[in-house]
């Protein structure tokens, strides 16, 4: 569960804070929601100050066995089984007591490893308390 603690909006897409209620994490995720057809809902309900049930999607790669580990790295701990989102796979990762989630083919790219090392440039917000990015529903 995810406090939603600020918004900055951009012309089509915004950046979310949002404060982990269990570890007491921040994480500041890239939310282009808005971008859905005219049927579909976007995550503009939510509210500063209310709690969500979040799922948070980690744009980047594995390490490869020969690159040095820096800032933006992560430790990885696979979660299975893969998880659908929408009409794509993916997989949960733990990292220090929070819940990721990674695409399948990055999880292919890590040759399968229980344990990795994942670059990740962008955090992006993929469900909100059951209602699915429209990105990820076609």
């Amino acid at each position: 569960m995810y406090e939603l603690i600020s918004i900055h909006e951009n012309l089509m897409s915004r950046w979310v804070d949002l404060r982990n209620c269990e570890t007491d994490k921040m994480e500041c995720c890239f939310d282009d929601s808005e971008l859905c057809m005219e049927n579909q809902q976007d995550f503009g309900f939510m509210k500063i100050g209310k709690i969500y049930n979040c799922k948070i999607l980690l744009f980047g790669r594995p390490l490869k066995g020969d690159e040095q580990i820096t800032d933006d790295c992560i430790f990885c701990k696979l979660i299975y089984p893969k998880k659908k989102i929408g009409v794509r796979n993916f997989f949960q990762i733990e990292h220090n007591g929070s819940i990721y989630y990674i695409s399948e083919k990055d999880v292919l790219k890590a040759e399968n490893q229980k344990e990795f090392w994942f670059t990740s440039s962008r955090k992006d917000l993929i469900e909100v308390d059951g209602i699915v990015s429209a990105r990820y529903l076609r």
